[in-house]
């Protein structure tokens, strides 16, 4: 019975032992090229090993690359013939971009980006990144942003609604209350305020006038006034011809010449009458300044007074008085026929 129990035991072992797979021999590491530059560990593994190279990812990404871990793919008797390296990446800076600009830019680098608000928009900016910029992360593997939305409000009023379209959009905000607007209608009012701060994608609340915009009116050049000098003298205003004969008139007043000129006969006069005479004319003359004739203001007191004696048509005979160039006092008057009459006028020479 022993035999045969021995026999059954050794030929299980045996089937067990055919049964079981030959363990591979392991191949051994890499050399150790962790940290360095994509060029430089392929110099060495390829270069001076002459070791295959894989890179994950195939083919390496543009610019600078590093390797973040390194195994080795095949051998044969404990020799390496293949090396597979990891490579990572230095992360840009995406900070102060929206984030449309920071997922491009990332793409570009060989990364992707993530980020816990829903709500965002492509408009949103980056506030924070992880990692920070400069920092190394596996390509392939995503940057996280935390973004903000805040913009500032415009200042609109005042400004027709197709320039306050383009205002608003320029920090991503829209116009609520122009839908129907014409482009050339202004903003009157609205809210919030410029310089409040609104989440980017909010609406700006406007009021709209129903006038359109007036160019301002360019006022003509005043020329300065002119000065006193350079202004004429107003003379006084002449007085109406009249066609009523000089009886006719109660205004009329006596004409008398005064002149140092003798002309004609000489009649004798006494004194008192040539008082008379030229104190009439006196008062003449104060009664046509007392009706409304204005005497221009002396601007030059160097200038002498005159007085100018204007012809009018007068068919009354014309009195002259003369001073009498005898010893004794007396004055002579001289009746001419004169198809016209004397009036006074006060002037300047």
């Amino acid at each position: 019975m022993m035999p045969v129990r021995l026999i059954v035991a050794l030929a299980m072992a045996a089937a067990a032992f055919w049964a079981t797979p030959a363990q591979a021999t392991s191949c051994p590491p890499p050399p150790n090229v962790t940290g360095q530059t994509y060029e430089q560990a392929y110099e060495t593994l390829h270069g001076h090993f002459g070791y295959g190279v894989v890179t994950v990812p195939d083919p390496a990404p543009p610019g600078t690359s590093f390797v973040s871990s390194a195994e080795t793919v095949s051998c044969i008797e404990f020799k390496i013939t293949g090396v597979r390296i990891y490579l990572e990446g230095q992360v840009p800076d995406l900070t102060g971009m929206t984030l449309t600009a920071a997922t491009a830019e990332a793409e570009k680098a060989g990364f992707g980006v993530t980020t816990r608000q829903p709500e965002a928009t492509g408009e949103w900016k980056v506030a924070q990144q992880t990692p920070a910029p400069g920092g190394r992360l596996a390509y392939g593997q995503a940057v996280s942003l935390l973004l903000d939305g805040s913009t500032e409000v415009p200042y609109l009023i005042g400004r027709t609604v197709d320039e306050a379209r383009q205002m608003a959009a320029d920090r991503g905000l829209t116009l609520r209350g122009a839908d129907d607007a014409r482009d050339n209608q202004i903003v009157e009012d609205q809210n919030p305020p410029g310089g409040d701060e609104l989440t980017i994608g909010d609406a700006i609340d406007v009021v709209l006038s129903e006038v359109s915009p007036v160019s301002p009116s360019v006022s003509p050049p005043v020329s300065p006034p002119a000065s006193p000098d350079d202004s004429p003298s107003p003379s006084p205003p002449e007085s109406p011809r009249s066609e009523e004969s000089p009886e006719a008139s109660p205004e009329a007043v006596p004409t008398v010449a005064l002149s140092g000129e003798e002309t004609g006969s000489d009649f004798g006069v006494p004194p008192g009458l040539a008082v008379v005479v030229v104190a009439a004319a006196l008062l003449g003359l104060a009664g046509w300044k007392a009706r409304g004739g204005r005497r221009a203001p002396d601007r030059d007191h160097d200038r002498r007074r005159e007085v100018r004696l204007v012809s009018r048509a007068d068919p009354s005979p014309n009195v002259r008085i003369h001073e009498s160039r005898d010893s004794r006092p007396a004055v002579r008057l001289h009746v001419v026929p004169d198809p016209g009459r004397q009036e006074i006028r006060e002037g300047l020479s």
